[in-house]
């Protein structure tokens, strides 16, 4: 079913074909650092900044409609092989998690977390 979503994002989003796919080291690493992402939610959206010194923020109402405990957390992020990682102080339980990244236009991404949770981001 993911591939299928993947697909149909793919087919239907205007993008050149040097723009499209996965996000890998450096190239991930240059689509955040030193950037928001501003992540969709059926409410709006939630913008992190990831700083070029590994550090991340994030501060939303949003958050608290989805569980977590605070509207503000702060935490660290680094590159993994293929993978964007997180580590909130507070929110996901304080567990650090793993996204891979697909561009579906210039700044539009596809996410998929380690656990299987998906949606898309906008670059910033």
């Amino acid at each position: 079913m993911k591939r299928k979503l993947i697909a149909f994002l793919l087919a239907v989003a205007p993008f050149s074909s040097a723009q499209a796919g996965e996000l890998t080291g450096e190239e991930l690493r240059k689509a955040v650092e030193g950037k928001f992402v501003y992540v969709s939610t059926p409410l709006g959206e939630v913008p992190i900044h990831y700083a070029k010194n590994g550090s991340l923020t994030g501060r939303t109402e949003l958050a608290l409609l989805d569980g977590e405990s605070t509207a503000f957390d702060h935490g660290r992020w680094w590159v993994a092989g293929k993978k964007l990682c997180v580590q909130w102080q507070n929110w996901m339980g304080g567990k650090a998690h793993c996204f891979t990244m697909h561009r579906l236009s210039r700044d539009i991404v596809y996410w998929q977390r380690d656990d299987g949770k998906a949606g898309t981001a906008r670059l910033g």
